[in-house]
């Protein structure tokens, strides 16, 4: 009897969990559901503590819809999938960017690749970034130079010590953390130095900067590419025979004592052997009858995986095109991109600011929000008189996301494939990969979750 398994997300985590199993012999279906899953009463107390973090509405934009999709050399999963799928690229193909920060002057500061020092000792790349002054240049490449070779960790648990600890212990500057450190911690780990994990910090320092120089290769690639890779990857699976079943209803699980004993959907109830929830945690939660979260202790870590919105302005150049870039502390922005289109397309650059600061994002209007961003942006860019901010169309997304913070200590609480329940399985950048949630751990988690099913259930 073919074996059968339920995965609840339609999304690319569901979506290449449902590819995985099928190389395993199983039979796929899929609920889609929307981004929000309606909670069932009897969840109310953990609603009302999760309620106190920001939860998501029915008019949320997901990152495909809004941000330009960031690929990094070290997303070996990613670019494997993407090689197995011939994948075929938007219109705009991915573009090679450097990280740069801003200054204090009109030009920003480059950290270049590796590509020319690959033969080096990579401590040796440190040097020649301008972005930090020779005395924190010294101190961090003595610093790290012990700790490699010494193969010495933290004195502290590395997930529970904060990366500004760190970095204070390594010498650096109050102004090397202002200007370099804190934006690139609050671009990969999308939270301060003070709030971050520095065992997530090391691992992206070390893939980024440390490791074969392919790997700290990064390329843009247009808002678009995400969605059309589930498209693509979601007719592939269409094609396989896998089943997907609309969701417009409230959704709940059976159980009984052997674990999932079915899913009701609307007027339906949907069995399988395995049943993969690749829906953010707060959903799952919502699902799971109360005496399944009174009795394991497992499901309650999720609660304390956080979950924040970003906020985006964008602008159109038209008839203009800049260079690909990507500049870190566009202060009071995050981040931006700058993305030309390719031919045939009309010749016009994206620009996309981003803002995790909750601060920044209560307390401004949209105004304020869109004249900062365009100072910024005729500042770094040295734009022509000839564009103005209205012929530029600005617009902001609101709550864009969502983006999980890697804070100090919540490592423990990302769970792994299995969960207590014998035949319910866990798939999600925010579980127990090594890497902060990102496309590239939602791509680990799903071959990881593919492979512990396939192995458990014979």
């Amino acid at each position: 009897m073919t074996r059968h398994a339920l995965i609840l997300g339609n999304n690319l985590t569901g979506l290449v969990t449902a590819y995985r199993l099928l190389h395993y012999g199983f039979r796929i279906s899929i609920i889609d559901t929307p981004y929000e899953v309606q909670s069932t009463d009897h969840l109310r107390a953990h609603q009302e503590s999760l309620e106190q973090r920001a939860t998501t509405p029915t008019s949320t934009l997901s990152n495909s819809q809004a941000i330009p999709l960031v690929l990094h050399g070290f997303y070996h999963a990613t670019w494997a999938l993407l090689q197995e799928l011939s994948f075929e690229w938007p219109s705009q193909a991915s573009q090679s960017v450097c990280l740069e920060f801003q200054s204090e002057g009109r030009k920003t500061i480059t950290l270049t690749q590796p590509s020319g020092l690959a033969w080096l000792h990579p401590l040796t790349r440190l040097p020649f970034f301008k972005g930090l002054s020779w005395v924190d240049r010294w101190h961090i490449i003595n610093f790290l130079e012990k700790q490699w070779e010494d193969h010495r960790l933290p004195q502290q648990h590395p997930d529970i010590e904060s990366v500004e600890t760190w970095l204070i212990s390594a010498k650096q500057s109050e102004r090397s953390r202002s200007h370099f450190w804190n934006p690139l911690c609050q671009y990969f780990l999308n939270c301060d130095l003070s709030e971050a994990s520095l065992g997530l910090f090391i691992e992206v320092l070390s893939r980024n900067w440390f490791s074969k120089s392919t790997d700290a290769a990064t390329f843009l690639t247009p808002p678009e590419t995400l969605g059309t890779l589930e498209t693509e990857l979601r007719q592939l699976l269409i094609n396989k025979g896998v089943t997907i079943h609309a969701h417009d209803t409230n959704m709940s699980f059976h159980t009984d004592a052997g674990g999932i004993r079915a899913v009701e959907c609307g007027n339906h109830l949907l069995q399988a052997q395995a049943y993969v929830s690749a829906l953010a945690p707060q959903n799952l939660l919502s699902l799971l009858p109360e005496r399944v979260l009174a009795r394991y202790a497992y499901f309650s870590s999720l609660i304390h995986i956080p979950e924040i919105y970003g906020l985006v302005v964008q602008f159109t150049l038209h008839e203009t095109l800049l260079p690909p870039q990507l500049i870190l502390h566009a202060d009071p922005f995050n981040w931006f991109t700058c993305q030309p289109s390719a031919p045939p397309d009309p010749p016009e650059t994206l620009v996309t600011f981003v803002t995790l600061r909750e601060s920044i994002i209560q307390d401004h209007t949209e105004a304020w929000l869109i004249d900062n961003a365009w100072t910024c942006l005729q500042h770094l860019l040295n734009l022509s008189p000839a564009q103005t901010q209205e012929s530029c169309e600005p617009q902001i997304i609101r709550r864009a996301g969502p983006f999980s913070p890697c804070l100090r200590g919540t490592g423990t609480h990302r769970p792994l494939p299995q969960t207590p329940i014998p035949n319910l399985f866990l798939a999600g950048p925010w579980t127990a990969t090594n890497l902060p949630a990102s496309l590239e751990s939602s791509v680990q988690s799903a071959n990881a979750c593919a492979a512990v099913i396939g192995t458990s259930l014979h």
